[in-house]
């Protein structure tokens, strides 16, 4: 299963507004709410966490041990195990996790497009649109949208996270990064006050128009700033780097990265700025780089490493 998506009695526990996870899943026409899209996404189901329990072999016989620290954490309907957690672990149901993005929606600000489970449940992800777009001066047909994408986990493998991440339309590049003191991403543990910092967690995200003014300005900047060949080359070897600097494999990235700058969709026109440094890096990241399987890829361009080379080369960028 190569797509990871969850699969319940025949089911794929993904919905969207558009064709999207090879055509897999519930595609619906308009826009969702958070209760339609967890229905349709068959998100609603409960999880509950139980004592693990050891045996121990005697000459007498078996003995049962629980043990005090540890739990299971597991789905009810299916009562299919998730992971091991500890005593302090704060379950939040699918349903809670969305509350905050109800906030939003009800305000009208943002608009759903999907929702999913991964594996067998155990990690679940939702996407909403904001109206707000970004567009580059001097470039009217160059637009970025704007989405908020929310994930959370139910085996203890990670936070609740939630960031704004811009896509821009010409060629599907995420242009996570985060800029002064504006947040685009928060990360809420599963721990005692779980509740309390997910209803906060879109004041955190500081989903203003200051934020979306403050990328009209800097990819304008980019835009307008004009950069070498010699000073991408120079970019490209201090992003990636190996213990082995003359290692072909290494060389071979560089040169793909690069490549990525010059023939990248939607690169032409934006060629020897530092707009077109910044997608054609980011185009090599979303689009040409191996990942181990899908998961890895989502969470490296989230969160992961990935997105921390496309942070350093905003930052770099800017300092130009």
């Amino acid at each position: 299963m190569a797509h990871n998506l969850n699969i319940n009695e025949g089911v794929v526990s993904f919905a969207s507004t558009e064709t999207a996870w090879h055509g897999l899943g519930q595609i619906v026409e308009g826009v969702m709410t958070s209760e339609e899209a967890i229905k349709l996404a068959h998100l609603d189901y409960d999880v509950a966490k139980s004592p693990c329990v050891a045996f121990n072999t005697t000459e007498t016989g078996i003995n049962e041990i629980i043990l005090p620290d540890k739990f299971m954490t597991y789905r009810t309907d299916k009562n299919q195990g998730f992971g091991v957690v500890g005593s302090r672990y704060e379950i939040v149901q699918n349903k809670d996790a969305f509350k905050f993005f109800d906030a939003i929606v009800g305000e009208g600000i943002a608009m759903y497009e999907t929702a999913g489970a991964l594996g067998k449940g155990e990690r679940i992800f939702l996407s909403a649109k904001l109206p707000d777009v970004v567009t580059v001066e001097g470039l009217k047909d160059d637009v970025t949208e704007m989405y908020i994408l929310l994930t959370s986990t139910h085996d203890g493998s990670g936070s609740i996270k939630a960031l704004i991440t811009p896509v821009r339309v010409v060629c599907e590049n995420t242009l996570n990064g985060a800029l002064r003191e504006h947040f685009n991403k928060v990360s809420i543990r599963h721990t005692k006050n779980v509740q309390t910092n997910l209803e906060n967690a879109h004041k955190l995200l500081g989903i203003t128009h200051k934020y979306i003014a403050e990328l009209n300005t800097c990819f304008s900047h980019l835009a307008k700033k004009k950069v070498s060949d010699e000073v991408v080359v120079k970019l490209i070897a201090d992003l990636f780097k190996s213990q082995k600097e003359d290692s072909t494999r290494l060389t071979n990235i560089r040169n793909e990265v690069f490549k990525s700058y010059q023939e990248g969709v939607g690169q032409e026109k934006i060629l020897g700025t530092a707009w077109g440094i910044y997608n054609g890096i980011t185009y090599y990241l979303d689009h040409v780089k191996g990942y181990k399987n899908a998961d890895k890829k989502f969470e490296s361009i989230t969160d992961g490493g990935s997105a921390q080379i496309t942070q350093v080369l905003l930052e770099q960028l800017i300092k130009l």
